[in-house]
């Protein structure tokens, strides 16, 4: 949750500090949610980082303002598009896969048995510093996040930011003079705008006054005389 309060003139988005890497490297994918047991396609295959926890697909609206990664599948394991990650982390010397054309790293290290010998491809490579898996490219030092993290001190580009300022634009106010000053101003134009409108209003009124209507008699009516 986010909780957010003013002070001065800026506003500050106070986020609550969470270890997001561990939660995601310890936590378990493409399980059912518990929330949308009852509908299709509900196996948890999203990540929160602002909340630190996975949901599905059905929950994305709870989480729509949130930073998000997809976890993926590789060979049965737990992958992320390294666009996607390189955001919060750095992934470099970490070795990467093709998934649909994009580039994934594994979250965590692959099991491999002790007897398994290395490929003529891999003789090429290097190996793993943590876990001594075999590497396809040399220059790489890392099969999985887990094992740079264990190795490396990495923490997530976006941990050290805790506020974020919002900064609302400064309005200038007026001094005192400036503001008698003003109130002169308005005081004159408002006795200026007030002789004025009295002139218009008996203009008006002598206008459109309506006139009376003179009718000039003849003369006094007189009776034919009666033959």
């Amino acid at each position: 949750m986010d909780w957010f309060f003013q002070a001065g003139c800026e506003f500050y988005m106070k986020k609550k500090k969470t270890d997001w890497l561990s939660t995601l490297l310890h936590s378990k994918f493409f399980g059912s949610c518990i929330h949308h047991q009852e509908l299709r396609k509900n196996e948890e295959n999203v990540f929160c980082i602002d909340c630190s926890l996975g949901f599905c697909r059905h929950c994305m609206t709870a989480h729509c303002f949130h930073r998000r990664l997809q976890i993926c599948k590789y060979v049965y394991h737990d992958v992320v598009r390294l666009q996607e990650m390189q955001k919060h982390l750095d992934c470099s010397k970490i070795q990467t896969y093709k998934i649909n054309g994009e580039k994934a790293v594994h979250l965590n290290p692959r099991p491999q048995s002790k007897d398994t010998k290395p490929s003529t491809k891999s003789k090429l490579g290097g190996t793993c510093e943590a876990c001594g898996r075999y590497l396809q490219d040399l220059p790489n030092r890392f099969c999985s996040i887990a094992c740079k993290v264990s190795v490396i001190s990495v923490k997530p580009k976006d941990q050290s930011h805790n506020l974020i300022a919002v900064p609302i634009p400064e309005i200038d106010m007026p001094s005192k003079e400036n503001c008698y000053q003003e109130t002169d101003m308005v005081e004159e134009s408002s006795i200026s705008i007030a002789d004025s409108s009295e002139e218009i209003r008996a203009w008006l009124n002598s206008a459109l006054k309506p006139r009376k209507l003179l009718h000039k008699r003849k003369g006094v009516p007189r009776r034919a005389p009666l033959c």
